[in-house]
């Protein structure tokens, strides 16, 4: 299958609600970005005899790290947001000139920023009030057998309450890393505000909603 170096533009909804001034090309410009650096670093790795990244990492650590480089390329297109250099801050994304500095470690104004292969059923460390973008993408060996390259599928956002998530925090001794789910209500906020959508790969009542030309 042929690397996909950005984003079908058939595909693209131009009636996304995006927040922070944040637009709809300069997340093309993002994907598109992340796409290069990935391919670039498979080409790397395989040049020298190494197995590509998807190969090399489970898939939570694939996902942190293909979640790393959008934050960093959408930073990098973006006029009005800049990314969180604080280890473990939230959210991913600030808007440019709200805080003293990037160093955020629990801001209430920005964009958190999530990729996944999963369908749906997301998840994060804490319930927050906050605006999420989700990059879902596929990788690897599919169900049928085939490889793919990486390709982002869909690509949502919504603003999320706190009641949109469930928290499943410890028990007794357990070492358990502490979790939040994003609740059917959330999900279907994302699934609504979609800025991209492939054919065929949209959930339930979703499953045949695309963008309008």
């Amino acid at each position: 299958m042929t690397r996909p170096t950005k984003l079908d533009p058939r595909y693209v909804s131009p009636r996304v609600i995006l927040p922070y001034e944040l637009r709809v090309n300069e997340v093309e410009k993002a994907v598109a970005e992340t796409y290069r650096l990935f391919h670039g670093l498979n080409d790397f790795l395989e040049g020298g005899g190494f197995r590509p990244l998807e190969q090399l990492l489970l898939g939570n650590s694939l996902s942190g790290i293909i979640s790393e480089f959008l934050v960093k390329n959408i930073a990098s297109a973006s006029a009005s947001l800049e990314a969180n250099m604080k280890v473990g801050g939230h959210p991913d994304l600030l808007p440019r000139g709200h805080s003293s500095s990037n160093l955020v470690l629990n801001g209430h104004e920005g964009i958190e920023v999530k990729s996944s292969i999963q369908r749906g059923g997301w998840q994060g460390h804490n319930p927050e009030d906050c605006w999420l973008i989700v990059f879902r993408y596929a990788i690897g060996e599919q169900d049928k057998g085939e490889s793919v390259p990486l390709t982002f599928l869909e690509i949502l956002c919504a603003k999320l309450d706190r009641s949109d998530w469930s928290f499943s925090g410890r028990k007794g001794t357990s070492r358990r890393t502490p979790t939040a789910s994003i609740t059917a209500s959330g999900v279907e906020k994302l699934r609504r505000n979609f800025l991209y959508r492939l054919p065929g790969v949209g959930i339930g009542l979703h499953r045949d909603i695309l963008a309008e030309p």
